[in-house]
């Protein structure tokens, strides 16, 4: 399905990519000289202290400094002096890549090399002092930051191990640079971005687009799917910790929670890492890095909204920052808004006609005027069979007034929003101080607050009226009629609002130990309390009093006699306010809780040297107790409020691993062909409460044949254990007529949670090449192919496909035909399975009217094979005196093939609707000139098809930034960066689809946003 787009996308890529100019040298420091006062001890506390003193950042590999001790040093000096000072006799040389910048190498090494990702610990503090990472190497960072170095901390994600150099598996850096240039709002929008990101149902819009199938993304979170294995398939993580699970069964980390102005970058690692980190590491890892070593202020204001005028943005940010020589203190705060998105905003989303656009009429036969239904002969299923006429007030009809064999229709989209209304405001504190010579603790807590509104689709319902009501008249003489009615046009949608409370607390200390071993222990708490209120909703007691089906009920205020009768058979207008106050107050609440409380303690170092380094080994343990709680109470079938849902979980996990790294050659031993040889290998064994257990194994391998070409391959098994909620959901059924192809069965749906459920387990292996040439350093490329089986998926085969259930031969599993009036035990049966049902599910249908029961409860089944190609690339160089930097992030996916069961067909999926697009890029320039940066990207979305042999076009969308950052260093605008950004620049619709859901687009693949501008204003103080 990658057609004529996926050549011109990579040869694109090719070209912004193969350009081969190198990057002029940076101006040399200026010599400013400080009071430095440094005690003699271990070389990388004296470089961390002389950094702080001399407000500059210093970069360097553990590794390379590892075992090594510095002098006391006390006088004025520059920072080179200082250093050269503290280096004096080594084999370790400094380079300045730029004022404020020094990097610490090997002497032998190139001066023109540059170390890849993953090599270099930053040490520094003052106005700049944060970390930073900057994928676009030659793009100038607002505020003096680096124009070339790529940095990263001494622990990257994938590793427990200290400076992991450019490790075997495959990682992406996106640094808050990138994030403001690109312009992004939030974490969530970076993220989501990403092409191997896939949004499905983790979206705030899932649920208004109706793309989550399982609902139990009840309050509009925002979670990461990598590679379109799930958002329960990718662990995020903040400072390498776990958050607590969101959602109405906790399995995903809700990234909308994370504060911007907070963050210092995003590390991903496309790998499953279940053997490092433990459950839910699948499709891979994502690692939130909050800012840390920051001295000063920063302000940040953002507004914005789409040029259609909505979804109109309001953020602004503060953070401050201390950092002194042995620890440092920081609190972020952010407040954002972004106001909703109607329906009817956009053509292609507001009609659920979509034959205008060559698809079919998705509107409902549940309206106003409302449909007298009757029971079709041949599929046995409730029909319309009259439409009451329009134009009148449902007073005075006549037999002869309805009209037969037609039906009325309602756009049910013309009252529901796409996106829902999102106020945030977070806090972050962290800090951390030495005590002593070797103890460093730490401590972070933060906090968010984000509330929702949300219109959906208006009550609707299958009315039962008969002759106690005064409006009454049958077209057919008959008694009682049963009427398809919305109350769209008399309370427009319902309104669902909500609030998601995001908690974290962690402590932790790390312990320098003799032989450059450290201790990394820490304690965390951390909560998601998610709470959801859906009102205007039907009451099926007051309504039926209203209708007249029953008697005036003393234990309400209402009487049908003195206040009105519902009239279900008004062509235009409305009931009168009082009648529909009482049947539309109606309402259902949750709140689901979800905890979380670690203990790690984690040590790790060298265990010996080889000729090429150091044989490096972590080793640890975990405890965490899940708790998962969540209570639901519904208005909506009774006089008095009543318990709607109601579920409790709680489990501990512990876990053992180990992880080891053994260089074969490397620095200190090379020889022709082996320039680099590394070998890694990690196991962990996790223990559940109730005993089951799971351990995984990851081996892995880099090896340079030449210095500019690494070669890394890995294979791992991973594993998800069950979720709280699908081990512990209550039971419970439901009714439905269903097709058997040539009658309709009423069939008993069984729900519920599955306490024999095993862990699903995946097998990865991912294999790539790294080109980084040291005569041009400011150029990498990367490949890497990668596949991943997933087995023992856990789902509801039944549930996701309920019309086929009794039909689908794959289904056949999950189906049992009965016959209650002939088998005595199948009687027994229903009447034990509605003993768990509600008292008016249970009195819908005698027990003797059933014929089939489908099982819909949570069970191990089904597969998933994906397999792809990721191509990345940066390139800075300059024209003229100005640096532009080209970079590009391309995911192909070859094969997405699943099976919903064991006995079913593989089914392949990549570049369906609904499902991951199998070609996803985004190519993006960087130019310089002055301060003045333009970046400018293309986004590309492959072609789709949809089951019906529809194929939607690819898409490609442009975004554009201009920012000024004035390079002064003194004065008003000293510290200032201006962004003006423009997403979709050139305002394009999705492609057209012809969606069961009434939209005319795929959301899973496609945002309805339209072009949107933003000006965002950072000013460091």
């Amino acid at each position: 399905m990658v057609r004529l787009s996926l050549d011109l996308l990579v040869g694109a890529s090719a070209l912004v990519l193969a350009s081969t100019v190198s990057l002029a040298a940076q101006a040399a420091e200026p010599p400013v000289r400080s009071v430095v006062s440094v005690k003699a001890g271990a070389l990388d506390r004296a470089l961390l202290s002389l950094a702080t003193q001399t407000k500059v950042r210093i970069l360097f590999g553990s590794d390379l400094v590892a075992g090594r001790s510095a002098p006391s040093l006390s006088g004025r000096f520059t920072a080179a002096e200082a250093l050269a000072r503290l280096l004096a006799g080594s084999d370790i040389e400094v380079r300045q890549t730029q004022p404020g910048v020094l990097i610490l190498r090997p002497r032998r090494v190139p001066a023109a090399y540059v170390p890849p990702s993953g090599d270099m610990i930053l040490a520094g503090a003052g106005a700049v002092g944060q970390t930073a990472i900057q994928s676009d190497p030659a793009a100038p960072a607002p505020n003096g930051a680096s124009d070339e170095t790529v940095i990263l901390s001494e622990v990257v994600v994938g590793s427990h191990i200290r400076g992991g150099r450019n490790g075997a598996s495959p990682v992406l850096v996106v640094g808050r640079e990138d994030m403001d240039r690109a312009g992004y709002a939030t974490v969530a929008d970076a993220l989501t971005a990403l092409p191997q990101v896939f949004t499905g149902s983790a979206s705030d819009d899932a649920g208004a687009a109706n793309t989550d199938p399982t609902t139990t993304n009840g309050t509009r979170a925002t979670g990461v799917n990598l590679r379109g294995l799930g958002a329960d398939a990718t662990l995020v993580l903040i400072n390498g910790r776990r958050m607590a699970g969101a959602g109405l069964m906790a399995d995903f980390a809700d990234v909308s929670a994370i504060p911007m102005a907070a963050v210092e970058r995003v590390e991903i690692l496309l790998d499953g890492a279940s053997a490092v980190y433990g459950s839910d590491a699948v499709g891979g890892v994502v690692n939130i890095v909050m800012r840390e070593r920051y001295d000063g202020a920063e302000t940040r204001m953002r507004v914005g909204g789409s040029t259609h005028g909505d979804l109109g943005q309001r953020q602004i940010g503060q953070t401050f920052g201390r950092a002194w020589a042995s620890g440092s203190l920081l609190l972020s705060g952010e407040y954002q808004r972004r106001d909703r998105l109607r329906a009817t905003a956009r053509d292609y989303t507001g009609e659920a006609d979509l034959r205008p656009y060559g698809g079919t009429d998705h509107r409902f036969n549940f309206s106003q005027p409302g449909n007298i239904m009757g029971i079709d002969p041949i599929s046995k299923l409730l029909v319309p069979v009259y439409a009451i006429p329009a134009g009148q007030s449902g007073v005075g009809l006549k037999p002869s007034d309805f009209i037969a064999g037609t039906r009325n229709y309602q756009n049910w989209r013309a009252v529901a929003d796409i996106l829902p209304t999102q106020e945030r405001g977070s806090l972050y504190l962290a800090a951390t101080q030495d005590v002593g010579e070797h103890v460093t603790l730490n401590a972070d807590v933060r906090y968010s607050d984000r509330r929702y509104t949300v219109f959906t689709l208006a009550p609707q319902t299958i009315l039962t009226v008969g002759r106690n009501n005064p409006f009454f008249v049958s077209p057919t003489g008959a008694a009682t009629h049963q009427i398809g009615y919305s109350l769209q046009n008399e309370t427009g949608g319902l309104k669902n609002a909500g609030e998601s409370q995001s908690r974290g607390l962690s402590f932790g200390a790390k312990v320098r130990l003799p032989a450059d071993w450290r201790l990394d222990a820490y304690v965390l708490h951390a909560e998601e309390i998610g709470t959801n209120r859906a009102t205007r909703q039907l009451n099926s007691a007051y309504l039926n009093e209203a209708l007249g089906n029953l008697l005036d009920n003393p234990l309400t205020a209402f009487s049908a006699a003195r206040d009105g009768y519902f009239n279900p058979f008004i062509g235009q207008g409305r009931n009168t306010q009082t009648v529909l106050d009482f049947v539309t107050s109606g309402y259902d609440t949750r709140r689901t809780v979800g905890r979380l409380d670690t203990v790690s303690l984690t040590a790790d170092g060298a265990l010996w040297r080889l000729p090429a380094g150091a044989v490096r080994l972590a080793l640890g343990g975990q405890a965490r107790t899940e708790h998962l709680k969540t209570i639901g109470q519904g208005f909506t079938s009774a006089v008095t409020p009543t318990v709607s849902f109601s579920r409790r979980g709680d489990r501990t996990i512990t876990g053992l691993f180990a992880e080891a790294r053994v260089p074969v050659f490397g620095d200190g031993f090379r020889r022709p062909g082996f320039e680099r040889l590394e070998l890694s290998a990690a196991v962990r064994r996790e223990h559940y409460e109730n005993g089951a257990t799971s351990t995984v194994p990851k081996l892995g391998l880099v090896w340079s044949p030449v210095a500019d070409l690494t070669a890394k391959a890995t294979y791992g098994e991973s594993f998800i254990a069950p979720s709280l909620g699908e081990l512990n959901d209550p039971g419970r059924v439901s009714p439905v007529n269903v097709s058997n192809g040539s009658r309709t069965i009423l069939t008993l749906i069984r729900y519920g949670g599955n306490k024999d459920l095993r862990p699903e387990t995946a097998k990865s292996w991912t294999a790539g090449l790294d080109y980084a040439p040291a005569a041009y350093p400011t150029l990498r490329l990367s490949g890497t192919l990668f596949r991943t089986a997933f087995k023992n998926r856990i789902g509801q085969p039944a549930n996701d496909n309920p019309a086929t259930v009794l039909t689908a031969p794959d289904l056949a599993p999950f189906r049992t035909f009965i016959s209650p009036t002939t088998n005595p035990a199948d009687l027994a049966l229903v009447q034990e399975l509605l003993l768990g049902a509600t008292a008016a599910t249970a009195a819908l249908y005698p027990a003797t009217a059933y014929g089939a029961i489908a099982d819909a409860r949570y069970t191990n089944t089904g597969t998933f094979t994906v397999r792809g190609l990721d191509l990345n690339g940066t390139y800075g160089l300059k024209i003229g005196d100005d640096p532009l930097t080209l970079s590009g992030n391309l995911s192909w996916l070859m094969s997405y093939r699943r099976k919903i069961s064991a006995s079913a067909q593989a089914v392949e999926l990549a570049g369906m609707t609904e499902y991951p697009a199998d070609l996803r890029g985004r190519v993006s320039a960087a130019w310089t000139h002055g301060s003045l940066t333009t970046t400018a990207s293309l986004n590309h979305v492959g072609d789709l098809h949809a089951a019906s042999g529809q194929r939607l076009k690819a898409m490609t969308t442009a975004d554009l930034q201009l920012q000024y950052a004035p390079r002064v260093q003194s004065g008003p605008w000293h510290g200032v960066a201006l962004a003006l950004s423009v997403q979709n620049l050139f305002d394009q619709d999705p492609p057209f689809y012809d969606n069961r859901v009434g939209v005319a687009y795929d959301p899973a693949n496609y945002d309805p946003f339209g072009r949107v501008v933003a000006l965002q204003l950072t000013k460091a103080w």
